[in-house]
């Protein structure tokens, strides 16, 4: 495996963990969604999952801060962790688009967005 791979997995398996303490599940749990190889693909549905079980029975504070969470990193999760990762800027260019991030790069997104869905996880 590469090292762009490895680090991917590495965050999807960071994800995963945090996922089986909210589900009390193991790895494969929720039909599958509970799995490092579907995080990585799709993190945005894997997150989501996640935040709606917990806003399920939340109060009005963790609810806003579920929003909010989920408002500030909805962008970054649409990508696969892998596509996240390749950014080396914040810019990137891909034929005529150019997409930007509000972070210096992808991997700085991530460990950002991790930190944030470990703390509302909490």
């Amino acid at each position: 495996m590469g090292d762009a791979v490895m680090r991917a997995q590495g965050y999807a398996i960071d994800i995963e963990r945090i996922m089986e303490r909210v589900f009390e599940c193991k790895r494969g749990g929720l039909a599958g969604i509970v799995n490092s190889d579907f995080i990585r693909s799709k993190p945005l549905t894997a997150v989501a999952a996640t935040c709606g079980f917990l806003y399920a029975t939340a109060d009005t504070s963790k609810r806003e801060e579920i929003e909010n969470f989920l408002s500030e990193t909805m962008y970054y999760l649409e990508m696969s962790l892998d596509e996240l990762l390749s950014f080396e800027s914040s810019t990137k260019t891909v034929g005529i688009d150019t997409t930007n991030l509000e972070y210096d790069n992808g991997e700085d997104a991530l460990i950002d967005i991790v930190k944030k869905f470990r703390s509302l996880c909490k």
